[in-house]
C-alpha cells in the first residue's frame, strides 16, 4: 500500500547526485525519493558507507546534496591547486603540494585551523579540481576552468600523463574482497544465505569464497567454490521497522545464515512464528532476529511484495489450514463504514498510521479505503486506495492520556496528518514533549493533545509494548 504525495523541487527518482557527509568528503549517492510536501527540504538516497561495505539508504538535506561535477578528463594539476581526490568511495578535498612521476600527485589534507597535514601519494586518475555548487551553478565555470588550464606553467619533475583503465578480468561480475551472499542448491539449505567475501575469480562463472560464519574443524574460516548464480550482494540497509505485519516475507537469521520465511503469527513480546517453505515447518524468532526480504533482480535490490507473499504462502496447505484457523480466531472483518487506520510501508513513512473508512471489500484480504485526511495530488476529492487486511487495523481505544507521559515512554504522535510511533525522550514545561522518531533520526516537541498511547494491534488485542519494541 503506497500513500502518493506530490514531489516538489528539481530532483526526481534515479537522479545521480553527490550526498556532503560529516567526514566532510562527497560520495555519489542515487535519489529513491525526491522531495514531498512533507519533507521539501529532504531527499531519500542510497549511498555506499565509507568502508564501502554495504549500502545505506536515508534521508539528506538538501544543503548536503549537489550534482555530480562534469568530467574533465586529462587534466593536470598544479602545486597549490585545490583538489579533490577519491578514496573509500568518496571524494576529499586537499591541496596539491607536489608533482611526481608517473602521473602522481602529492595532496595534502586537513591542514586547517592548525592541524597537522597528512599527506598521500594520489594518481591522477583519482583527481579532480575542487569546485563549490553556489546558486545552481558550479564555480569556478568550466570556462574558467579551460582558461586556467592554458595558463599552467609549472614545470613538473617527470610527469607522465596517461590514462588508466581498471582492467577485469573478463565476465567478473564480482572482485576480490567484495562482501557477498552464497546460497545453495544442496537439499536442506535452499532459500537461505550466508554472508561471505570473494577471494578470487576462477573463470567460467566460478569465484572462491570464504565464509564469514562458517569454519572448518580446526577453527579456520570454510572457502569453497560458488558459481555466479548462487551469489549477490548484501542487500543494502534499511530503515528499522517497528512491527512485522502477518504474511509479510521476511529473512530470518537462523543457523548462521539468513532463512527466507512468512509471518505466520504475530506473537505477544515481539516474538513471530514465521513460517519455512523449505522445509516445510514453523519456527518462533524475535523482532531483532528478523530483517525485510529484499529480492535481488536483474541488478537491483526490489523490496518483496504482499503478491510475493501470497506466492510463497501457497507453497504449503499445512500453513493455509493454520492461518485459515488462526484468521477466523483473530481476524477482524471490516464492513463497509467502518473506521480504521491506514499503514503505510512506502520509504521514509514506515510505520505512520492513517485515518480512513472502509468503502467496500474487495475480496482476497483486500479493502478499498477512503482516507479522511489525506487528498488526490489536485486536491479536488480524498484520496482512495486499495489495501491488504496485514495494513488496516481498528482505531485505537483509550488511547487518549490524561496524565503526562513518562520519560522514555512510547506514544504516537499526530504530524502531517497521521500518526508516527516515537519515544519521549524529554518531558519539558507546560505540557510538552521532545519525541524521538527512530525511523527517520529525528527529534520534534509536540503539545500533550498531538500524542496519545502507543498500542499494537495484536492477535486481535491492543497491547501497549514494552519500551524496548520502539
Amino acid at each position: 500500500m503506497k500513500i502518493r504525495r506530490q514531489s516538489q523541487g528539481p530532483l526526481s527518482k534515479g537522479d545521480q547526485i553527490e550526498v556532503k557527509r560529516p567526514n566532510g568528503a562527497y560520495y555519489a549517492a542515487t535519489v529513491l525519493r525526491p522531495p514531498s510536501a512533507m519533507r521539501k527540504n529532504m531527499v531519500f538516497v542510497e549511498y555506499h558507507a565509507e568502508d564501502g561495505s554495504k549500502c545505506v539508504r536515508g534521508y539528506v538535506d538538501l544543503t548536503h546534496v549537489r550534482p555530480s561535477p562534469p568530467l574533465e578528463l586529462n587534466r593536470r594539476f598544479r602545486i597549490g591547486d585545490a583538489v579533490e581526490a577519491y578514496w573509500e568511495n568518496g571524494w576529499h578535498q586537499g591541496v596539491v603540494r607536489d608533482l611526481l612521476k608517473d602521473s602522481k600527485y602529492v595532496v595534502g589534507f586537513n591542514g586547517n585551523e592548525g592541524k597537522v597535514e597528512e599527506k598521500s601519494e594520489i594518481h591522477q586518475c583519482n583527481l579532480r579540481l575542487h569546485r563549490e555548487w553556489d546558486d545552481g551553478s558550479w564555480v569556478p565555470s568550466m570556462a574558467e576552468l579551460a582558461n586556467s588550464s592554458n595558463e599552467n606553467d609549472d614545470k613538473p619533475r617527470n610527469v607522465k600523463l596517461k590514462i588508466v583503465f581498471r582492467k577485469k578480468q573478463a565476465d567478473a561480475e564480482f572482485q576480490k574482497g567484495d562482501e557477498v551472499e552464497i546460497t545453495s542448491d544442496e537439499e536442506g539449505f535452499k532459500g537461505s544465505w550466508y554472508n561471505a567475501v570473494i577471494v578470487e575469480y576462477r573463470g567460467n562463472d566460478k569465484y572462491l569464497v570464504e565464509y564469514s560464519t562458517s569454519r572448518k574443524e580446526d577453527g579456520v574460516p570454510l572457502r569453497a567454490e560458488a558459481k555466479a548464480q548462487h551469489i549477490r550482494p548484501c542487500p543494502p540497509e534499511l530503515l528499522p521497522v517497528a512491527s512485522f505485519c502477518l504474511r509479510e516475507v521476511v529473512d530470518a537469521w537462523y543457523n548462521d545464515g539468513w532463512w527466507i520465511g512468512v509471518i505466520s503469527r504475530v506473537l505477544d513480546g515481539s516474538k513471530y512464528a514465521v513460517y519455512f517453505s523449505l522445509p516445510d515447518e514453523e519456527l518462533e524468532f524475535d523482532h531483532s532476529k528478523l530483517r525485510i526480504h529484499q529480492d535481488w533482480k536483474n541488478g537491483k535490490w526490489i523490496i518483496a511484495s504482499e503478491e510475493n507473499s501470497r506466492h510463497l504462502v501457497m507453497n504449503s496447505n499445512r500453513l493455509l489450514h493454520k492461518m485459515d484457523v488462526d484468521e477466523k480466531r483473530f481476524w477482524v472483518k471490516f464492513p463497509k463504514g467502518m473506521r480504521v487506520e491506514v499503514k503505510s510501508d512506502e520509504p521514509g513513512y514506515e510505520g505512520s498510521w492513517y485515518s480512513a473508512i472502509i468503502v467496500d471489500s474487495l475480496g482476497n484480504d483486500k479493502y478499498l479505503v477512503e482516507y479522511l485526511t489525506l487528498k488526490t495530488e489536485d486536491l479536488g476529492a480524498y484520496l482512495r486506495e486499495e489495501a491488504y487486511a496485514s495494513y488496516i487495523r481498528p482505531r485505537p481505544q483509550h488511547a487518549r492520556c490524561t496524565r503526562h507521559y513518562k520519560l522514555f515512554e512510547n506514544v504516537d504522535a499526530w504530524y502531517n496528518d497521521g500518526w508516527w510511533i516515537g519515544q519521549v525522550i524529554k518531558v519539558l514545561a507546560t505540557w510538552k514533549y521532545a519525541v524521538y522518531f527512530q525511523t527517520t533520526n529525528e527529534v520534534m516537541e509536540f503539545e500533550h493533545n498531538d500524542l496519545r498511547l502507543h498500542q499494537e494491534w495484536i492477535n486481535g488485542k491492543w497491547i501497549v509494548p514494552s519500551k524496548d519494541t520502539i
